[in-house]
C-alpha cells in the first residue's frame, strides 16, 4: 500500500487530517483481518500542491518537510507494518517529470534538472531512513527503496541503428541502471548529460547508502527498431504499453541487486494485455524466473503483482489493463477475476509459507515453460513434501 495520497493527510503544511488517518488505520485493520502482510511506501510519485508550490522536488531545502512527514507517518502506523520504503521508483519521477516529459511538470530535455530531483529524493531516502531509525519503537522495522530496472536495447545492429542505440544508451542512463547501481555499492553518486559531461555528485558520508531490503520493479527490456519503434523480439508477447515480455530479463535484475548484499523484492510487475492465455503464459513465465533465482541461492524474499485491480495508470489513463481484477470505467466490469489471473492464486496455493520450503520446491522443478512452472511446482511439492500455503 501506498502513502502517495500525502496532500490527504498533511492537507496544509503541518496539518494532520485526522479523519484521513481514521481511514488509513481501517484499511491497516482490512488487511490485518485478511492475514495480508502491507508493504507501505511513503512516496509514490505525487505530494501535496503546497510542497510543490516551495519548489517540490528541484530545492533540497523542501527534503526536511518530506522527513518531517515520513516521521509522523511512521509514528502514527508504524506498528502496522514490518516492510516500508521511501520512494517508488525515483528515477521515473525525476525521468517522467523533467526528461520525457509524461509526469508533472511535464518538461522535456530537462536533463540536468532531473538529475537535481533524482539527487534529492536519494538525499531523502537517507535522511528519513535515519529518522525513523531513530525512533523508539522501529527496531523491527525494514526500511528499503523500489527502483524501476530498465535497460533499452535495439532489435539490430550496424550504421542504421547507430541513432537508436544512441538513444536507447542514454535512455537506460537515465533510468539509472548505471547511477542507481553505482550508488548502492558505493554511495557514489554522479549524473551527466549529454554533450556536457558530469553536472552533479554526490557521497554519502556513510559509505554505502542505509538500506534494509531492496524493491525491483521490472517489466521488460524494452527493444526498438531502427525508426526507434517498439518492437516484439521472437518468441516473445508485446503488450500494450507497448513493450514486449523478457523473463529473462527479470533473474538478470535479480541477480544484479544481489550485489548489495541485502534482501530482494520483486515489488513489481505485469503485464498489460486483455488476452487472458498471454496474461498467464507471461505471468507464469516471470514467476519461473524468479524461483530460479531462488533455487540458484539469491536471496528473492517475495513477489508483488501490479496491480490487484485495473486501475488508472498514471500518464496511460485506463487504457493498460494490468490487474488481476477486471474493471472499466464504463461500468462493463466491475472487479471480475481474469482468466490469465488465474495463474497466481494456483501459485499461492501450492507455494508454503516457509521461505527454505520455498527454496527446497524451486529446486526441485523442473525447470520447463509446458507445462505451466506451477505444474512442474505442484509435482515437485508432492516430492519433497512441503506444506501447501496455509492462507
Amino acid at each position: 500500500m501506498s502513502f502517495s495520497e500525502w496532500a490527504r493527510l498533511e492537507p496544509r503544511q503541518g496539518h494532520i487530517d485526522e479523519e484521513a488517518v481514521k481511514r488509513f488505520l481501517e484499511i491497516f485493520e482490512c488487511l490485518e483481518q485478511h492475514k495480508m502482510e502491507p508493504s507501505v511506501s511513503i512516496h509514490h510519485f505525487v505530494h501535496p500542491a503546497w510542497f510543490d508550490a516551495k519548489g517540490g522536488w528541484t530545492k533540497e531545502a523542501n527534503i526536511q518537510l518530506f522527513v518531517n512527514f515520513a516521521v509522523e507517518a511512521f509514528k502514527r502506523f508504524g506498528q502496522h507494518a514490518r516492510l516500508w520504503s521511501s520512494f517508488n521508483e525515483p528515477t521515473a519521477l525525476a525521468v517522467g517529470g523533467y526528461i520525457a516529459g509524461n509526469f508533472p511538470p511535464g518538461k522535456m530535455f530537462h536533463f540536468s534538472m532531473a538529475g537535481q530531483v533524482l539527487l534529492n529524493l536519494l538525499k531523502a531516502h537517507c535522511q528519513a531512513y535515519n529518522a525513523i531509525k531513530a525512533l523508539p519503537n522501529s527496531s523491527g522495522t525494514k526500511f528499503g527503496l523500489t527502483h524501476a530496472m530498465w535497460q533499452f536495447r535495439t532489435a539490430g545492429e550496424g550504421l542504421l541503428y547507430l541513432p537508436a542505440k544512441w538513444a536507447c544508451g542514454w535512455a537506460t542512463y537515465c533510468m539509472g541502471w548505471d547511477v542507481v547501481h553505482d550508488w548502492m555499492l558505493t554511495g557514489r553518486f554522479e549524473w551527466r548529460v549529454p554533450l556536457r559531461g558530469v553536472v552533479h555528485t554526490w557521497q554519502y558520508k556513510g559509505g554505502k547508502p542505509p538500506m534494509d531490503w531492496w524493491g525491483i520493479q521490472y517489466y521488460s527490456r524494452p527493444q526498438v527498431n531502427w525508426a526507434m519503434q517498439p518492437c516484439c523480439p521472437k518468441g516473445e508477447i508485446m503488450s500494450l504499453m507497448p513493450y514486449a515480455s523478457d523473463p529473462p530479463g527479470l533473474y538478470q535484475c535479480i541477480q544484479r541487486s544481489s550485489a548489495y548484499g541485502i534482501p530482494v523484492y520483486v515489488t513489481e510487475t505485469g503485464f498489460p494485455t486483455f488476452d487472458h492465455d498471454h496474461m498467464q503464459t507471461v505471468l507464469d513465465r516471470y514467476l519461473k524466473e524468479i524461483l530460479r533465482a531462488i533455487s540458484d541461492g539469491l536471496d528473492c524474499r517475495g513477489y508483488y503483482i501490479w496491480t490487484l485491480v485495473d486501475n488508472f495508470e498514471w500518464a496511460e489513463g485506463y487504457t493498460k489493463p494490468f490487474g488481476m481484477y477486471a474493471w472499466r470505467p464504463d461500468g462493463s466490469k466491475d472487479r471480475e477475476l481474469k482468466e490469465g489471473a488465474k495463474i497466481l492464486i494456483r501459485y499461492n496455493e501450492l507455494l508454503p509459507d516457509s521461505y527454505e520450503n520455498v527454496k527446497a520446491i524451486a529446486r526441485g522443478a523442473a525447470l520447463k515453460q509446458k507445462p505451466t512452472y506451477a505444474d512442474m511446482l505442484e509435482k515437485a511439492a508432492a516430492t519433497t513434501g512441503s506444506g501447501r500455503h496455509r492462507d
